[in-house]
């Protein structure tokens, strides 16, 4: 009888204690699972974008189909701009491109402290330029393509001016046309802008603040 006494209160109290145990369980279970979601954000935060008067800029991608070389486009949208085209990315690149193979026209990027990216010449926040034309060597082929990228770690913060210049028409007719794609972060810009001979239309810019 004694057996029995004691092991009866110990059947009645463990139901509910399994039963306030799942209820708790169950409103902590159903709190979780509706518990809203983040977007992730976008590391780079870009603000006070400008481009030279008259130039339309692009800031959505629209998919052509698949990546063509030397045109300065993201085809295929996949945020790298002519990939496997032998031109380096970066989490910043620019590129510009253009058709009159004789034109010289020049893709200047300068970072945060004005230092201008060079031709195998990182600047000290990592912007390095890896391709130059027309060059008298035929490396361009015929295909002008400029790229500046960033090689390593994260940009710099500060103002970033990207310009379009025509350096020599060299028998080309004007306007040259010429068109720029620019990747920031997870973001995209592009533009085609016309450059002539003279002071204020030989080149054109493109600026932005991370």
């Amino acid at each position: 009888m004694r057996w029995h006494l004691l092991s009866t209160p110990r059947l009645v109290l463990s139901k509910p204690r399994l039963v306030r145990a799942a209820g708790l369980l169950v409103p902590l279970a159903l709190g979780c699972l509706d518990m809203p979601t983040r977007r992730p954000q976008d590391a780079l935060d870009v603000r006070d974008v400008t481009v030279s008067e008259g130039v339309g800029m692009e800031t959505a991608c629209t998919p052509t189909g698949v990546e063509i070389c030397f045109d300065a486009r993201d085809n295929n949208c996949n945020g790298i701009i002519d990939e496997g085209c032998g031109l380096h990315t970066g989490i910043l690149q620019f590129t510009i491109a253009w058709e009159a193979p004789e034109a010289d026209v020049d893709l200047n990027v300068y970072d945060p402290s004005g230092e201008l990216s060079r031709i195998g010449e990182p600047t000290s926040s990592g912007l390095v330029k890896d391709r130059d034309c027309p060059r008298v060597s035929g490396e361009c082929q015929g295909q002008n393509v400029e790229n500046v990228f960033l090689a390593e770690g994260e940009p710099a913060r500060g103002r970033y001016r990207v310009v379009v210049r025509l350096d020599k028409l060299n028998g080309a007719t004007a306007p040259v046309a010429v068109r720029l794609s620019a990747r920031v972060g997870q973001r995209a810009f592009a533009m085609l802008v016309e450059l002539s001979p003279g002071a204020s239309t030989e080149e054109k810019t493109f600026e932005f603040t991370l």
